[in-house]
């Protein structure tokens, strides 16, 4: 674990789960539970650039590689639930994932 990776997330995915009336609800399941990782809110230019392309990226999570994330799960930490909005693997070396996200409500 790096110094800076002290708040341990779990990523959670939505299972659409269909009523007996037809409707459709979210479930969410933990797709990795556990994962070390540092929330960084957004800074200067970063913040900026992020505001550009993805509205309402409030924080960054840093952790290790997971294989497998997709913008359509979700990072659940001890204040709340984030969207994902974008999801980087760090130069494509499968060492380190950011992902960008909004809170949400």
């Amino acid at each position: 674990m790096r110094a800076d990776m002290t708040s341990k997330i779990n990523i959670i995915k939505s299972n659409g789960v269909q009523d007996s009336f037809g409707g459709s609800s979210e479930d969410w399941t933990i797709f990795k539970a556990g994962v070390w990782a540092s929330k960084e809110p957004l800074l200067g230019n970063e913040f900026f650039n992020a505001e550009a392309t993805q509205s309402k990226v409030e924080v960054k999570f840093r952790t290790y590689y997971i294989g497998g994330v997709t913008n359509d799960m979700r990072v659940r930490d001890s204040t709340g639930d984030y969207e994902i909005l974008s999801v980087i693997n760090v130069k494509n070396l499968n060492r380190e994932l950011l992902m960008y996200c909004k809170l949400v409500k």
